[in-house]
């Protein structure tokens, strides 16, 4: 895709959140929209599927393309998931779109507030940011890359505005990254398609709960299949990937270096379902913050 170089956006100094806009599909920029604070179960597990897997999408690009990464890979793959999912929607980006970039960071903000075993712990010498960051970083993102148009992402998601202040900034910085990538890396539209990533889909065991009915609803959606097709089509890849949704006995997902196989867990998908079980307490506290916000 062709990305063009954007002025950094003012500065917001003033960050409010309103009540609710009601008989309209169209939102203030302070106001959320009414789906930014529904609870949808079966958008948060889709959209946080997508984002894994363009989380270690990013993984397969740092990895296949030899790209040069400055800090943590981790925070790099999020940065690039990030900016794929959101570049892909073009220019249809409304109300629904920002729910759900917003239940994306949102993953992360029930991460941070569950209560977690000792092996679960992210603690600060690990590889991967603590949830908190995630979610910080995530929202600044969102906010960041339409600050007139979403002052009420701040409100929402309580990011403090001396991070808000630079968000448009580092939306900038990774829009930019992404697009020194494919200025590097793409593959022009009339050069064959030398390699591509295949998807394979293993069968659901019994042990994870509603493994079936959660491989159909992501069978249907094509995301899958759209992710590795885009990936494939974009960039001049060096060898032919998988791209495997399999059993693993945890909830996670990866992208193994060696193999050329990046694996998403159907107890990924599990643990999602059951995260968004927290979904309705988390928007209902948002819309509570944002009925107070207009007082005096």
């Amino acid at each position: 895709m062709s990305l063009l170089r954007l002025p950094l956006a003012t500065p917001r100094f003033c960050l409010l959140c309103l009540s609710l806009v009601l008989g309209t599909a169209a939102w203030a920029s302070d106001q959320p929209p009414p789906a930014a604070l529904r609870s949808d179960s079966g958008r948060f597990v889709a959209a946080n599927a997508e984002f894994t897997l363009l989380h270690e999408m990013g993984h397969l690009l740092i990895a296949e393309l030899d790209l040069p990464v400055l800090g943590r890979e981790e925070d790099a793959a999020d940065q690039l998931g990030f900016i794929s999912l959101f570049l892909s929607y073009g220019r249809q980006r409304d109300a629904d779109f920002y729910a759900k970039l917003l239940d994306i960071a949102d993953y992360w903000r029930l991460e941070w507030q569950r209560p977690k075993p000792d092996y679960e712990e992210v603690y600060a010498w690990a590889s991967h940011g603590l949830d908190a960051q995630r979610f910080y970083n995530l929202a600044c993102l969102i906010y960041g890359s339409d600050p007139d148009q979403l002052e009420w992402v701040p409100k929402v998601t309580g990011l403090p505005v001396e991070r808000a202040l630079y968000c448009d900034q580092e939306y900038t910085q990774v829009r930019e990254a992404l697009a020194w990538v494919e200025r590097q890396h793409g593959r022009p539209p009339h050069e064959p398609l030398r390699h591509r990533i295949q998807v394979i889909y293993e069968p659901p065991s019994l042990r994870v709960e509603d493994g079936q009915r959660l491989l159909e609803q992501i069978r249907r959606s094509g995301e899958v299949e759209a992710i590795a097709a885009r990936a494939s089509q974009a960039y001049r890849l060096p060898r032919s990937l998988t791209l495997r949704l399999a059993n693993c006995g945890a909830p996670d997902a990866w992208y193994n270096r060696n193999s050329g196989e990046l694996v998403l867990c159907y107890e990924r998908l599990a643990h999602f379902q059951m995260l968004a079980e927290q979904l309705p307490r988390l928007r209902q506290a948002a819309s509570q913050s944002c009925e107070t916000c207009s007082k005096p």
